[in-house]
């Protein structure tokens, strides 16, 4: 397939500092990953506590085995960065991956390691609110960290276009950060800096994100808190912080505003994690009616 890597049109719908973020900050993400997973690991015993990579493939198991994946059978990638989780994806179920990102240079290098690696995984440079599949096109759709940047509180276009896509019968499998209750004074101004830090317009709310669910039409759906198991996970980037921070004093290596944004929202993210009755990590699962 050949995809001209150039910025989605405007009529996308695409927020340009969406693409502005995951430019500036893509060295702090492979600092992160060296695969390319822009997201958090799931941890649970006995894996080893200081394998990031084995807790950040674990995640992508763990949301998209609730899929139920066959061989040859067509799941969508919503949001998938540098296609990390579809290449993993492809090559464990056997599966084909259509995978979306506003990102060119994710497109561009996801898509060649999937031509290195004979995986039948395709990377489109589009907003995952308009994919382009046909109706009924695909079994099943997951998103890993990335629905938060669809629009409003219940992220009603993402899902819209989720059901549009899937068969019927077809499966809804995503993680992401939830507010649980509307934030009010210093944590409404954290949530805030954390959302502008990594261009979020703003982080799902999990009464209104339920609500549209069953307006798009998807039935069965469970919610189940991961909070703890990422904890760990997230935990891992304090000592890259710190490092980051070490490292640029010796070298004289000054950050770009967009990247300090990165960071000051990861140390807010993580304390937000703290706030156990305002933030939670949550799983979504549900099926298309």
């Amino acid at each position: 397939m050949t995809t001209t890597l150039t910025r989605p049109s405007v009529n996308t719908m695409v927020d340009t500092s969406v693409i502005d973020h995951f430019h500036a900050s893509a060295a702090l993400y492979k600092l992160w990953s060296a695969e390319g997973h822009l997201h958090f690991g799931h941890w649970s015993w006995p894996m080893a506590p200081w394998d990031r990579k084995a807790m950040l493939d674990a995640m992508v198991h763990r949301v998209v085995h609730t899929l139920l994946p066959k061989p040859g059978q067509c799941l969508a990638d919503l949001g998938c960065g540098y296609g990390s989780s579809a290449r993993f994806v492809a090559g464990t179920y056997g599966t084909r991956v259509d995978a979306f990102t506003v990102v060119p240079e994710q497109v561009k290098e996801g898509q060649a390691k999937a031509v290195a690696e004979n995986l039948d995984v395709h990377l489109h440079l589009r907003d995952f609110r308009r994919t382009g599949l046909p109706e009924a096109a695909v079994d099943g759709v997951y998103a890993i960290e990335s629905l938060c940047y669809g629009t409003g509180h219940g992220k009603a276009d993402v899902l819209r276009e989720a059901a549009r896509i899937l068969k019927p019968g077809g499966r809804l499998a995503l993680v992401d950060g939830f507010i649980m209750k509307p934030p009010a004074g210093l944590r409404r101004r954290a949530v805030r800096r954390v959302e502008r830090g990594w261009a979020v317009p703003c982080f799902p709310r999990e009464r209104a994100f339920r609500r549209e669910l069953e307006h798009a039409g998807f039935t069965n759906i469970q919610i189940t808190d991961l909070s703890w198991n990422v904890a760990l996970c997230a935990a891992h980037g304090l000592p890259l912080m710190a490092w980051t921070k070490i490292r640029n004093a010796f070298t004289g290596t000054r950050l770009d505003p967009l990247e300090k944004a990165h960071l000051t929202s990861c140390l807010l993210g993580i304390v937000l994690g703290t706030q156990r009755d305002l933030f939670r990590y949550l799983m979504v699962t549900a099926t298309k009616g």
